[in-house]
Parts: structure tokens; C-alpha cells; sequence
């Protein structure tokens, strides 16, 4: 079945003008329905009315916008009903046909009438779209002097922002605040005067009040958050964080949780990582930013039975390469761990898990211990493949061409390894004299 037809009974017709307008229309009356406050404009008819707009709606479900502006220009044309011309503009600024928007506008521009609103504000966006500031900023002040809205208050200070007038931008900002109050409007407000007016305190007290009187808003919050930062105030960015947290936690929104205690713990780590440690445990958050935190302070043996549960917690087979790791580096007798760390390995890599650092790590093992040196040399050729100048894979690389007896290929090998990276790493040490004895 044509997917028109789902229209129909839409089509009786009622329909919204997309980003300029909530504002219902009735495409069905034979005259226009206009209120005493706006001027009557006269309409005709036009038989084939119903199935052109059915065609344009058409068009536009399959995204053929350019097709239904055509079709609402041809409907007005022969209606003179200004809802049509209101579509007609909406699809040219959406295809970015702002020159047409202006050229029609004016040719069919009339005032009082229902739609002006609407038709004056597509027609100053396309002039600021087009970079005509000036003349934006008259055609928005019109816009304004007949329909002082919160919108229209904003996009005229907008224009002035644009223009670097901050000053009028900000009384814009203001009178809209003022009408609306809305964190999205405040949220530029005090955007504006902190960064373009030089009134700081104020801009922070906005933010402050409003967040005390309307809640925890993540993207005001962030804003404050910021401009604290700017001013290095840690007693106030780590109060606001734990305010945050515990408003998060207590309204249950996960996302702007785990949002806001990665950077609670990003504050508190800056001054003391084993704070932000015990906090990650005191909440028993059992993730990655409490692996990386382990890790930093060398806290080996909790990363271990860490990486343990979030294995079992979710079969991350990365998690598992990673385990083979630490379990190797735990034990006190290697060579008693070395087949259950290869068959992790061995499982993490055979899962899909193809990362450079894990297969070179299995590679020097094989080499090390002496258990399978061509399968450790293809290995590190697969890691150097993607890390190429990688002197740890390249240090593997020449060991093994070591224990294969290839000795002048290692020696040529570890002579560079030993040149960009030096001797005070032991391990590098000590290969580099078993391959000059080997040389001799």
C-alpha cells in the first residue's frame, strides 16, 4: 500500500509548521479562518487541492524536500492560502535555500497576517544564514516590536551576540530570562556575561540561585563547574560535585551519575588518589575508572580480583588477557603458572581480541620459557604490524631471533632498541650482552 495513504485522514488536513511554528492550521476550509486581530486574506479554490497536498506530505516522508516545497509553492499559488507559503519557506531553510526564502518573502510578504510571526523570523534567520548582519538584526527588531516572545527576544540578542554587541546581546538574554525562565536561556545568559561583560560574580550567583531554587540541571551545573575551574576554585568545584552526586544518585538518572562521578573522581584524585580510591569502594563501584585507579598506585593484587569479577561479570575476554597478565606477574613460582596464563591467552586471542600489546606479551612468554619460538616470533610480527617502532614488541622480536640462534638479526636489532632506549632498563641489559656473546 503507498505509504501516502497513511496521510489521508491526516490530510482532512491538519499539519504543523516544522521548527518555526507549533501552530495548528485547517488546510481543509474552503476560506480562511482568521481571527478579527489579523488582516482576512482573500483565498480561492482549487479542486486538486486534497491530492496535492497528499503528494507533498508524500514527498516529504520519503525525504524528498525539494519536490514538496515545489508543490506547497504551487498550493499557495492557487489558494493564496499563507500556510502553504509557511511550508514552502520552512523546506527552503531546511535545504539551505535561504536566498529563496528572502526572494519569495518578499515578493509575497503581507502584514498582519496570521502567519507573519512565523514568515518574519524565517526571513531575518536567512539573512543572519546569509551573513547579512545588519539587515538580520532590522528585520528581527521588527520581528519584535510585534511579537515580543521569549524566542524572538533570543533570537534578536542572538544577532547582536553574533554582531559582538555583548552588551545588548545580554539585555536580550535577559528580558527572554525573564519571560520564560529556562536553564537553556540562563544557561547563555551567563555564558555572555562571564566570558563578554566582565561580571563574573553575577554570572555565578545566577547559576547558583537558579540551581538552588530548580535543582541539579547537568548542563547549568557544568557551566558553573567551569567557570570555578576558570577561577581554580577546588572547595567550590569538589561541593558542587558531591551535591551533584548524591542528587544523581538519589533520582536514580544513571547516566548523568556515572557522568558526574567520573569527574568527582577525576577532582578528587588530583589531590589524593587513595581518597578517590576509597570512595569508588565506600560505593561499591566495581568499573574501569577503579581499575585504572588501582593500577596507577600499583595496587596490583586488587586489580587482579578485580579484573576477576568484571570478567565473570561480563565475559569481556579483554578483561581475561588482562587477568593472564597480573596472574603472571603475581605468582612466586612463574613456571607453575605459565599454562593457565598461556590458555587465557591462547582464549582471549582466539575470541577476537587482537590487540598488540596482549599478543606480544604471550610472544615473549613462548620465547622466554623456551616453549614455542616460532609461534612467540609470529606473534610478535602480528604485534609489530601495528605498533611497528614498538621497542618493547622489538626487544621481544630480537630475543627471539636470539633463541633461534639467528644472532647477527638480533644483534642489528637490539643495537637500534639499545641506541633509542639505553641500557638502564635491566631486562634490555641483559639481553644486549647475551647477543654480543652471542656474536663473538
Amino acid at each position: 500500500m503507498p505509504s501516502y495513504k497513511k496521510y489521508l485522514i491526516a490530510a482532512s488536513l491538519l499539519f504543523s509548521l516544522t521548527g518555526c511554528s507549533n501552530e495548528v492550521v485547517n488546510l481543509n476550509a474552503q476560506t480562511a479562518t482568521i481571527q478579527e486581530k489579523y488582516f482576512q486574506v482573500k483565498t480561492k479554490k482549487f479542486l486538486p487541492e486534497n491530492q496535492y497536498i497528499m503528494f507533498a506530505l508524500e514527498y516529504e516522508y520519503q525525504r524528498y524536500f525539494q519536490n514538496a516545497r515545489e508543490l506547497y509553492l504551487k498550493l499557495f499559488e492557487e489558494t493564496n492560502k499563507y500556510e502553504y507559503l509557511l511550508k514552502y519557506l520552512a523546506l527552503s531553510f531546511q535545504l539551505s535555500d535561504f536566498k529563496k526564502v528572502i526572494s519569495t518573502t518578499d515578493k509575497y510578504y503581507i502584514e498582519n497576517i496570521k502567519q507573519e510571526e512565523e514568515l518574519l523570523r524565517l526571513y531575518s534567520l536567512s539573512l543572519f544564514k546569509l551573513k547579512e548582519f545588519d539587515k538580520s538584526i532590522v528585520w528581527a527588531k521588527k520581528l519584535l516590536s510585534k511579537f515580543e516572545t521569549d524566542t524572538n527576544l533570543e533570537l534578536l540578542g542572538t544577532f547582536y551576540l553574533q554582531s559582538k554587541d555583548f552588551t545588548k546581546a545580554l539585555d536580550y538574554f535577559k528580558r527572554a530570562f525573564a519571560l520564560n525562565n529556562s536553564a537553556n536561556t540562563l544557561l547563555t545568559l551567563t555564558n555572555i556575561q562571564y566570558y563578554y561583560t566582565s561580571d563574573k560574580d553575577n554570572s555565578k550567583e545566577s547559576l547558583e540561585n537558579y540551581i538552588s531554587q530548580n535543582g541539579y540541571i547537568y548542563n547549568l551545573c557544568i557551566q558553573l563547574l567551569s567557570f570555578y575551574e576558570q577561577e581554580k576554585d577546588r572547595n567550590k568545584i569538589l561541593d558542587l560535585l558531591n551535591k551533584m552526586y548524591e542528587n544523581y544518585k538519589y533520582k536514580n538518572n544513571k547516566e548523568i551519575l556515572e557522568r558526574t562521578r567520573g569527574l568527582l573522581v577525576r577532582y578528587i584524585s588530583q589531590k589524593n588518589l587513595n581518597e578517590a580510591i576509597i570512595f569508588l569502594e565506600t560505593e561499591n563501584i566495581k568499573d574501569n575508572l577503579l581499575l585504572a585507579l588501582y593500577r596507577t598506585v600499583n595496587d596490583t593484587k586488587k586489580a587482579y580480583e578485580l579484573l576477576n569479577y568484571l570478567y565473570l561479570k561480563t565475559n569481556n575476554l579483554d578483561y581475561l588477557a588482562q587477568i593472564a597478565i597480573l596472574e603472571f606477574e603475581l605468582a612466586s613460582d612463574k613456571k607453575i603458572v605459565i599454562p593457565e596464563v598461556i590458555a587465557k591467552f591462547d582464549k582471549a586471542l582466539g575470541g577476537g581480541i587482537n590487540k598488540a600489546m596482549y599478543q606480544n606479551y604471550l610472544a615473549y612468554l613462548l620465547i622466554d620459557y623456551n616453549i614455542d619460538i616460532k609461534r612467540g616470533l609470529d606473534l610478535v610480527a602480528k604485534a609489530l604490524k601495528q605498533e611497528p617502532k614498538n621497542l618493547a614488541y622489538l626487544d621481544t622480536l630480537a630475543w627471539g631471533e636470539y633463541k633461534s640462534k639467528n644472532c647477527k638479526k638480533a644483534y642489528d636489532l637490539m643495537k637500534d632498541i639499545v641506541h633509542e632506549a639505553g641500557l638502564e632498563d635491566n631486562e634490555i641489559k641483559q639481553h644486549w650482552d647475551k647477543i654480543k656473546e652471542c656474536t663473538k
